[in-house]
This record gives C-alpha cells, sequence and structure tokens, in this order.
C-alpha cells in the first residue's frame, strides 16, 4: 500500500476518542434495551395452563390461547431486543478493547454476541470487569513474528571499490570465481601468514575449487601445518618410553605429556583434522592430558582442555566438573563462563545461561561473543538493576 493509501485509510478510521466514545454510547445502549428487556418481560400473562389441567381451576379455552399467543409474542420480542443489545453491546465492547485484543475481529464479535446474548446485564459488568482487569496487570513482552530473512548477495565485481578488512579481502578475492588464477594464487599465498585456525575453514572449501593450482596450493598449506604439528608430536612421543629415554625424571615425562595433549588439541583447534582422525585425536589429547594431571593436578590449564574435549563428545557432567575443577585451580573464572554457558545451552538450561552470561564484562569481550552476550542479556524491567550497576 502507498503513502497515499495509507493516509486515506487513517483519514477514514474514527480517532482513539470517537472510538472510545462511540463503545461507551453502545454499551449503555446495549445495557437500556437488556433493562427494557426486562421490563417488557414483567408483562406477560400469568400461565395457569398448569393449574387448568389439574383440574384446579376453571378457565375456557380461548382464554388461555390468548394467553399463549401473548406470552409467544412477549417471548419472541423480548428474544428480538436481547439480541439487538448484545449486537450493540458487542461493537461498543470491541471498540473499548485495545488493538490487541481485537484479533480475529469476526470471532471476537461472535463470542461477545453470544455472551451478551446468553447473559443479559452479567455479560456487560463481566465484559467490562475483565477489561478493567487487563488494563490493572502489567503487559506481556511483545512476541515478536518470527520471518525469514534472505542472506544478501555479495557483488564480487564490486571487490575493487570497497574497502575490507584484510582477511575479509583475501577471502572476498579467492572466492571471486571471474578474477584470474594469479589473482587468486596471490590472495591464496599471503593467507600462510594468518592465522591457521582462521583460514582453515576456507582452504578445506579450497579443496574442490575447479581449477588443480588452488586445489594443490590449499592442499599444500594445509599438509604443511600439519606436517609441522605432526613432526613435534613425533620429537614428543618416545620421551614417554622408558626403554628409549632411561633417564627421563617423571616430571620430564609429564611435560612430555603435556606437551603432547597440546599437540593433539592444536590439530583440533586449527580444524586440521576431522571424522575418525578427529575422534583420535581428541581421545589421544584427552589421555595424555590425564597422564599429565596425575603428576601435577593443579595444572588448570589442562582441566580447562579436557573439559573443552568433554563438551566435544557430549560428557556435560564431566565437563561441568572439569571446567569447575580449572577455576578452583587458578583459571579466571570469567574467561571460563562462555564454556559453563555452553554446557547449561546443550542441557537446555537457559536460566543458568542467562545468569553465567550476565557475569561477564561485555567491553572486554571479543565482538562474536558481544554478540551473544547482547542476545542473552536481561530485557524489561528486570534489566534495570543490571543497568545501574
Amino acid at each position: 500500500m502507498s503513502a497515499s493509501d495509507a493516509a486515506v485509510a487513517r483519514r477514514g478510521q474514527p480517532t482513539r476518542p470517537l472510538a472510545r466514545l462511540a463503545g461507551v454510547v453502545l454499551v449503555v445502549l446495549g445495557l437500556a434495551l437488556q433493562c427494557v428487556v426486562l421490563l417488557i418481560a414483567t408483562r406477560s400473562a400469568p400461565d395457569t395452563s398448569a393449574e387448568w389441567l389439574g383440574g384446579l381451576v376453571t378457565i375456557d379455552v380461548a382464554t388461555l390461547q390468548a394467553a399463549a399467543q401473548l406470552n409467544t409474542q412477549t417471548l419472541l420480542l423480548c428474544l428480538l431486543m436481547q439480541a439487538c443489545a448484545a449486537l450493540a453491546t458487542s461493537l461498543g465492547l470491541t471498540l473499548l478493547m485495545p488493538m490487541r485484543y481485537r484479533r480475529p475481529h469476526v470471532g471476537l464479535l461472535v463470542w461477545l454476541w453470544f455472551f451478551n446474548f446468553a447473559v443479559p446485564v452479567g455479560g456487560i459488568l463481566c465484559s467490562i470487569g475483565a477489561l478493567a482487569i487487563a488494563a490493572v496487570l502489567p503487559r506481556p513482552r511483545a512476541q515478536l513474528p518470527i520471518v525469514l530473512v534472505e542472506e544478501p548477495e555479495f557483488a564480487a565485481n564490486l571487490i575493487g571499490t570497497v574497502s575490507y578488512g584484510r582477511g575479509a579481502r583475501l577471502k572476498a578475492e579467492l572466492q571471486n570465481s571471474e578474477a584470474g588464477t594469479s589473482f587468486r594464487m596471490t590472495a591464496l599465498l599471503a593467507m600462510q601468514s594468518m592465522p591457521a585456525r582462521t583460514v582453515s575453514p576456507l582452504l578445506q572449501g579450497m579443496l574442490a575449487d575447479p581449477l588443480d593450482d588452488i586445489r594443490l596450493l590449499a592442499y599444500g598449506i594445509l599438509d604443511n601445518r600439519e606436517k609441522v604439528l605432526t613432526q613435534q608430536i613425533l620429537v614428543e612421543r618416545p620421551k614417554l618410553d622408558a626403554k628409549l629415554h632411561p633417564g627421563l625424571s617423571n616430571a620430564e615425562r609429564a611435560h612430555a605429556n603435556r606437551t603432547l595433549a597440546q599437540l593433539y588439541s592444536e590439530l583440533i583447534y586449527e580444524n586440521l583434522v576431522t571424522g575418525d582422525v578427529y575422534r583420535n585425536a581428541a581421545d589421544q589429547a584427552d589421555g595424555f592430558a590425564a597422564a599429565a594431571l596425575e603428576h601435577d593436578p593443579k595444572d588448570a590449564a589442562l582441566w580447562r582442555l579436557r573439559g573443552r574435549l568433554a563438551i566435544a563428545r557430549g560428557d556435560l557432567d564431566g565437563a561441568d566438573m572439569m571446567l569447575q575443577r580449572a577455576i578452583d585451580c587458578g583459571f579466571p573464572r570469567e574467561r571460563m563462563l562462555p564454556w559453563l554457558a555452553e554446557t547449561s545451552y546443550l542441557r537446555r538450561d537457559f536460566a543458568r545461561v542467562r545468569k553465567l552470561l550476565a557475569e561477564m564484562d561485555s567491553r572486554a569481550a571479543t565482538p562474536t561473543l558481544s554478540a551473544v552476550l547482547d542476545f542473552w542479556k536481561p530485557r524489561g524491567p528486570a534489566a534495570a538493576p543490571s543497568r545501574s550497576t
């Protein structure tokens, strides 16, 4: 609907004060009609048909028929006036109701009409009482409708005219299939200096690129990073063999276990392993961390590592215990709150999620985590004390 149509529609609708005045007039009219119905009902002729049938009174048939006809006409007139009174009352109550109560409009009118027709006078009093109670009670939080929002399309041909951060620009250049091969190769090579965790998902996607050069280079970068970690693992593992290194102390072996746990977890953290290899790396990291904790049970970093691995394999009780143990061993609680909130979220304990995230300082959070904190931040009257503090 255009702006002019909307303006016409607004001019055609009565203003709110006029609508309320019309509603009051209609309700008073309906109440008056119902009072008239009661007065008419009192004018009906006495029904002596039961006494006449029992032989208690002697009245001729013509008199009984006249009384029955009068009562029938009175009843029909009362029903007609009561129906009109219920209609006027229903229209008036609809105009007095807030806009959020008027949907569906036809259904509301039907129910109000039936209620006021079946319960004379009392229907009006109950309806007005319900509106008064609704006005006193606090309004519920608005339930916004869930709508599907289409993902905006990125115009790759405008890449030269738009300013990006370094990582975003390289990603856009790589995904631009219309760009030259040498141009994309340069962007791919430039990604080697970026953190492996950030670029690994993109490089994994490049393994399906139609150009052989792009696929081979992406595979080479991933394979090179994995080989670096694998070589370090191969250096550390023999230290655990007492036959190969009989002179190592328990502290040195514990240090080797700790290093191996961190190396295997780095394979997972940098997204270099998937499937069965991922599960094997997680088991190895957890096993070496447990062995290192036998020597030093107060190593908070290893308890945190084991807690994160427990979340990944779905052991939520074990994860809570290990994360809490890390806090008890000196790991900052604020840095552990997102992981504790994640376990609560997986349990569908949303109240605890909101409570844990409320303890975090949004000013010190990353942009991604800040968006999460904004989403879970309490809203409404309950949020006022937290803002003042």
